[in-house]
């Protein structure tokens, strides 16, 4: 949204309310959203929406955005064990990841329909491009460390690692009956060690 930065504390608690109003609208049907029931939720007028979101498609990609935000807050852009060796960082970082999701309304939505919306593909381009780097920097760390072997290429492996687990994410999210988190936690992690070559851990 354009001049989001001169926001006054009650125009940021307006916006806040139209995502927070968006993203229940979106989880509610399974993706798809209408303005004025997203206006109606949040108590305000269809324009007084557009003053803050100039478009439906920047609406859905400002909930998609936020919904990334949390993750880099909450995951990706945290030390989950800062003593620890690679493995048990990464293993403490799969756990956060997976309960992140699992615990996320829209994780199912912005994994699945919404990845594929015209509005969000900018949005979705920019994250994951964002997350692979992060990856890849994990991976180099590693290896400057010797924890993993010198030969692998971080940014394959992190492009690798990174899509692995959104498709099998996604798949998760979208059964009935979602898998124990704890048992995807395990086969997560036996892709992983097989992803970076781990000769000298156990899975």
């Amino acid at each position: 949204m354009s001049g989001e930065p001169s926001l006054t504390r009650r125009g940021a608690a307006t916006r806040e309310r139209l995502l927070g109003a968006a993203e229940a609208e979106l989880t509610e049907r399974d993706g798809a959203l209408e303005v004025a029931s997203v206006a109606a939720r949040a108590d305000v007028s269809v324009g007084l929406l557009y003053r803050y979101f100039d478009s439906k498609a920047g609406l859905v990609a400002a909930v998609v955005e936020s919904f990334y935000d949390r993750f880099h807050a909450e995951v990706a852009d945290t030390d989950p064990a800062p003593d620890a060796d690679w493995a048990a960082r990464e293993r403490k970082r799969l756990e956060l990841s997976v309960a992140f999701h699992y615990r996320e309304p829209l994780a199912a939505v912005v994994l699945s329909r919404l990845s594929r919306e015209p509005g969000v593909a900018g949005v979705e381009v920019r994250r994951i491009e964002r997350l692979v780097e992060d990856a890849a920097r994990n991976v180099t760390a590693g290896q400057r460390r010797g924890e993993l072997p010198a030969d692998l290429d971080p940014r394959t492996v992190g492009a690798m690692l990174i899509g692995g687990f959104r498709v099998a994410m996604g798949e998760a999210l979208s059964r009935r009956e979602r898998p124990d988190a704890k048992l995807l936690v395990e086969d997560l992690w036996r892709f992983v060690v097989n992803g970076v070559r781990f000769t000298d851990v156990a899975a």
